[in-house]
């Protein structure tokens, strides 16, 4: 009789062990896990430059629809990859551009971006007379943004919303 009872009890326990282990994330849980383990993240938003030379110093010039991608390189740093960017209506062309050995910490929620004396590369050339200063900003599951010079634009700006993230394998 005692064996039967302790027989039941070990079923009912790996019963209830095998529902826990098979229970679905909820959407939020599948997110916050799809963000913790994420190495690129895609956002499109606006870029704005305040005060550009020549034009209407009370009027920022920005660019909406700009593709950002965030890649993850190491445990501190990522790059930030700009498409299609220009940092003035005087500006013939569009350029991409990279922000690369952004510095980086990481929370399960949010990554905080920061970084000084970044040199910008275009075309895998360095653009050292843009050099990046006063990175500062964060991703998060939702969103993309940032603040930073440029050379002489200071105060620029980006905010995008994420529209693709890619996890570690």
């Amino acid at each position: 009789m005692i064996m039967k009872r302790l027989c039941l009890m070990l079923a009912a326990a790996l019963t209830l062990a095998a529902c826990n282990r098979n229970t679905p994330e909820t959407p939020e849980e599948q997110s916050k896990t799809a963000f913790a383990k994420a190495m690129y993240f895609e956002a499109l938003g606006t870029s704005t430059v305040p005060n550009v030379e020549g034009e209407n110093k009370d009027l920022p010039f920005s660019m909406d629809s700009v593709r950002v991608e965030a890649v993850v390189v190491t445990d501190t740093t990522l790059n930030i990859n700009l498409y299609g960017i220009n940092f003035s209506s005087r500006m013939p062309v569009t350029i991409d551009m990279v922000i690369p050995g952004a510095k980086y910490t990481r929370t399960a929620d949010k990554i905080t971006l920061y970084g000084e004396g970044i040199i910008p590369t275009m075309g895998g050339n360095p653009f050292d007379r843009y050099v990046v200063n006063a990175l500062s900003g964060a991703i998060t599951a939702d969103s993309l943004v940032f603040t930073n010079s440029y050379g002489q634009y200071a105060g620029c700006t980006y905010a995008g919303k994420i529209t693709g993230i890619k996890v570690k394998q």
